[in-house]
């Protein structure tokens, strides 16, 4: 199955995230193409497409709702999965429906019903941040370190898209 993974990223994460969903599909016999919302092409001549984005003011960054807006017939009549990586989901009993609505509320204006969604922990790395996030973030008190779980990223990719 050809699938194209489609990431938006500050500071990296998400596109992490996406390498890690890409790889788990290689190795189930799946041909994934990792592509930046930027620059990502049609979803043309793709059999699913996974898209996913970091959390920035509580948002998803703005250039992946661009890309499924722009592809939004195209990805209606193929098989959507999406993921979000945020902080928040370091307490995923307390902030999972929080969480889940960013991308939501993204998906619904657009009318697109993703198969499955993956909600994964990220990081916090000041110095991968700009200064005004650093700073709200730190107001914030967010732990400085690494919550990923390549795992669970994993077997999400395994459970959405078996081999």
């Amino acid at each position: 199955m050809k699938i194209l993974v489609v990431f938006a990223t500050g500071s990296g994460c998400a596109r992490e995230t996406a390498d890690l969903i890409a790889e788990e599909l290689t190795a189930l016999g799946h041909e994934p193409r990792l592509e930046d919302a930027k620059t990502a092409p049609a979803p043309d001549g793709f059999d699913a497409v996974i898209a996913g984005s970091g959390v920035r003011a509580g948002k998803w960054h703005k250039v992946l709702g661009t890309w499924l807006g722009r592809h939004r017939e195209a990805l209606a009549a193929l098989p959507l999965a999406t993921f979000t990586v945020c902080l928040m989901m370091r307490d995923p009993d307390k902030h999972r429906a929080g969480v889940q609505a960013i991308g939501d509320a993204v998906l619904g204006r657009l009318g697109l019903k993703p198969v499955a969604t993956g909600l994964f922990p990220g990081w916090f790395f000041p110095q991968r941040f700009g200064f005004f996030e650093r700073l709200i973030l730190r107001m914030m008190r967010t732990p400085v370190g690494d919550f990923r779980d390549p795992g669970a990223v994993r077997a999400w990719a395994r459970e959405t898209f078996p081999g």
